[in-house]
């Protein structure tokens, strides 16, 4: 795959769920011109701007990449072809009352009184949702898999030509980066989680605080996680490049030249993470900052800007801003007080060994500054009743902790990295592997246990089900004991009816809310 195609499918990929967005929960006399904006945009952005492709990177190790690949999305449970943990009673939901319900998901819609809509970042499930409406809920989920798989690959793509490596070195850093979970259960879990057996959610162990890894992050909520590495791996791809104000003549001749950032495609990258998963995007933003500096003349800032792009960039952002701001579930907002010990062990265990471990060679690097300001800072923010700020806001901290740990352990031929830190790096890249691999073998356990059963009683009944409405779901328990006996976590047909509080986080009333009156088609 040539950088430049992938680079392109990238852009794509991450547009058309907007533009499904647009012609189905937009009424069309704003829709039309909307995505007639976007589309001169992307046609700017994609063809006049590329006039040289890169080199193709291809490795002997290609087969192998792509069948790691799978196979971690096959244990992930999207499709529903392994265990899926509990996260995925709402995953499926959303996609079952995406294909179900005319767009937009409006479950109850009176004359007067409220108007119960489903209002949540539901683009990642948009493609495949629109091909369920034409086929049925197999197909639905094949075409999730598929979609998924897709955005994973041009994830560790770009990661392997970020690294300078293969890509599946690159996947094997995704799948097994982590923080030191398992020191944490070892040394501060009170009840849960316990290092035997080894299928335990190791990443509980500080309570409402969690830095997920990235293989937790695709087994529980990947239609955040996916996009949103995308997103991050793109800029971080695209800024790899050398800024110099005038290119050499290899650089124009090899086309390496166009392949640097703009402004107004950051701006665009960022704006379409917001979209997919705005809590990831706080976490981005300041990297994305970085980098609109060190890419900004500021004799002329607005040189190589495209209006259209630009705009568009707004527009996918204040579009999104009033969509989520229909729902007022995480309107409670502050910060949280953490016992300094707590916060301590929580830091250092969560990414804060690894971020000083880089220091003596990363202590320059802005990068690795902003990392360290959010992983200090973040776990003190409280967003809405949950923890959801602090697992979805560290994905760009943890992901940029990762690039520069590859960064160093890649470049084997850095003078300024020693060997005692590269070897340190490997060890605490080791340790920190647990996490990944208690989440794997669960999947491993559960998948293996549902299609060959052992003899003995399971030791759950079997309950006919009720023809009464499901209005609330029970909070998880322990993972490996979720759902008993049942491959799916598809506890709930419908969010239509749905009071319990979690629900609020997918179901708003609308009535009285700009997104509904002016821009939201009846």
């Amino acid at each position: 795959m040539q950088t430049r195609w992938s680079h392109q499918l990238s852009i794509l990929y991450l547009t058309l769920p907007f533009i499904l967005f647009l012609f189905g929960w937009v009424r069309l006399t704003v829709a039309i011109p909307l995505a007639l904006i976007l589309l001169f945009a992307l046609y700017k952005l994609l063809i006049t701007n590329y006039q040289s492709p890169s080199t193709t990177n291809y490795q002997p190790s290609t087969v192998l990449w792509l069948l790691l690949t799978i196979f971690w999305l096959l244990l992930s449970g999207i499709g529903g072809y392994a265990f899926q943990n509990w996260d995925h009673n709402w995953r499926n939901v959303v996609l079952r009352d995406l294909m179900n319900f005319d767009w937009p998901v409006t479950y109850a819609q009176p004359e007067s009184g409220p108007v119960k809509m489903l209002v949540y970042y539901v683009g990642f499930w948009l493609p495949s949702a629109l091909i369920a409406k034409f086929t049925n809920w197999q197909i639905a989920n094949f075409a999730l898999f598929i979609w998924s798989l897709l955005g994973v690959l041009l994830v560790t793509h770009h990661l392997g030509n970020f690294f300078k490596t293969s890509n599946l070195k690159a996947t094997l850093l995704l799948i097994f980066f982590s923080g030191l979970d398992i020191l944490g259960t070892l040394f501060f879990a009170k009840d849960y989680p316990t290092i035997l057996p080894p299928i335990t959610h190791l990443e509980t162990w500080a309570g409402n605080l969690q830095h997920s890894s990235f293989t937790t992050q695709l087994f529980w909520v990947f239609n955040q996680a996916i996009p949103a590495w995308l997103v991050i791996s793109v800029i971080a791809r695209r800024a790899n490049f050398p800024t110099k104000q005038s290119p050499s003549h290899t650089e124009i001749a090899s086309g390496e030249e166009q392949e640097r950032p703009r402004n107004d495609e950051l701006i665009l990258l960022w704006s379409l993470c917001f979209f997919f998963a705005p809590l990831a995007s706080v976490g981005l933003l300041p990297y994305v900052l970085i980098e609109l500096v060190k890419q900004t003349d500021f004799k002329s800032p607005f040189k190589n800007v495209n209006p259209a792009t630009l705009i568009s960039a707004i527009i996918i952002f204040l579009l999104s801003s009033f969509f989520f701001t229909a729902n007022t579930a995480a309107q409670q907002r502050g910060f949280q007080s953490i016992p300094f010990t707590d916060f301590l062990a929580f830091f250092l265990l969560e990414g804060g060994i690894l971020w000083l471990v880089l220091a003596p060679s990363k202590f320059r690097d802005p990068r690795w500054i902003v990392t360290g300001a959010l992983l200090i800072l973040i776990p003190f923010i409280q967003l809405g009743s949950d923890r959801d700020f602090v697992m979805r806001a560290s994905i760009a901290p943890i992901f940029y902790l990762m690039l520069m740990t590859g960064e160093t352990i890649f470049n084997k031929s850095a003078a300024h990295v020693s060997l005692i830190t590269r070897y340190t790096l490997l060890a605490l890249l080791a340790l920190g592997s647990l996490t990944p691999l208690y989440e794997i073998n669960r999947s491993l356990y559960r998948t293996f246990d549902y299609y060959f059963p052992q003899e003995e009683d399971c030791g759950c009944d079997f309950v006919l089900p009720s023809n009464d409405p499901i209005t609330r779901l029970a909070p998880p328990t322990a993972p490996e004991l979720e759902h008993p006996g049942l491959l799916t976590a598809d506890a709930l047909p419908t969010l239509k009816f749905m009071t319990d509080e979690l629900s609020q986080n997918f179901i708003a009333n609308v009535r009285q809310t700009f997104f509904y009156k002016y821009l939201a088609s009846h």
